[in-house]
């Protein structure tokens, strides 16, 4: 690979902490700077260190140069503002690409916590049998209440076929309150009738668990006593002449 190529490739203007307007005089003076932090002499010969100076000389090598950055400014307008995979590839061949990720790639932002606890309502819900057959379809409605100045958006997913939720993602306000309607569909219903509702968020899960009640069990069968007589094998029969002789 061409080196000035797979320079054209790395984000040198985060390896100085730098914005793509910088000036010259900005990229020399923040290049001595670094160097100073990372020279080999400063850090007892530090394997870390020795590394980042490497590529701080190498991010400076092109952005010194008029040249050459005129070029690899023009490369980075083709990509946009986020990363090429160019630059990701060029990254997994440097020996020491975990670091690079590590100095490049933002940190993943810290869970939420809330200030309390979304609220959902009611905590179950039952459906008798007896309103299932008198409705091809019962409905039930879920509150959910935002007590935390944020705002949560979320999807509803159930856990059977003959449990339907609402379609699309529903988003609560800070301090705010939503609804939705769930639908048991009668001719779904399979025993033993449990289903549940899950509200997801990014942060929070709201669960609801739907129990359909009053199912009919069916009389078990049970066998006539047997009689108090000895075992009889039935009788043989055979042809002849094409009728049955017993």
């Amino acid at each position: 690979m061409d080196r000035h190529k797979a320079d054209a490739a790395s984000d040198y203007y985060g390896t100085l902490d730098l914005p793509r307007s910088a000036s010259d005089a900005d990229i020399k003076r923040r290049y001595r700077q670094l160097m100073r932090q990372v020279h080999p002499d400063a850090n007892g010969g530090d394997p870390a260190a020795t590394q980042r100076a490497a590529r701080i000389n190498r991010a400076f090598e092109t952005l010194g140069n008029l040249d050459r950055r005129r070029e690899y400014d023009r490369t980075l307008r083709g990509v946009g503002n986020g990363r090429s995979d160019g630059v990701y590839a060029h990254w997994a061949e440097q020996p020491d690409w975990e670091d690079i990720v590590a100095e490049h790639v933002p940190p993943r932002r810290p869970r939420h916590v809330h200030d309390e606890e979304p609220l959902i309502e009611p905590e179950a819900i039952e459906v008798d049998m007896a309103e299932l057959r008198d409705a091809p379809r019962v409905r039930r409605r879920v509150r959910v209440t935002n007590r935390c100045g944020c705002t949560i958006t979320g999807d509803v997913a159930t856990s059977e076929s003959w449990l339907w939720g609402p379609v699309g993602p529903i988003r609560v306000g800070p301090h705010a309150s939503t609804e939705f309607d769930l639908e048991v569909v009668s001719r779904k219903v399979r025993f033993p009738g449990l289903s549940r509702a899950v509200f997801v968020t990014s942060d929070w899960t709201g669960v609801v668990p739907v129990t359909i009640t009053g199912f009919a069990t069916k009389p078990r069968r049970t066998p006539p006593p047997a009689a108090d007589m000895a075992y009889a094998p039935p009788r043989r029969r055979r042809w002849s002449r094409g009728a049955i002789v017993r």
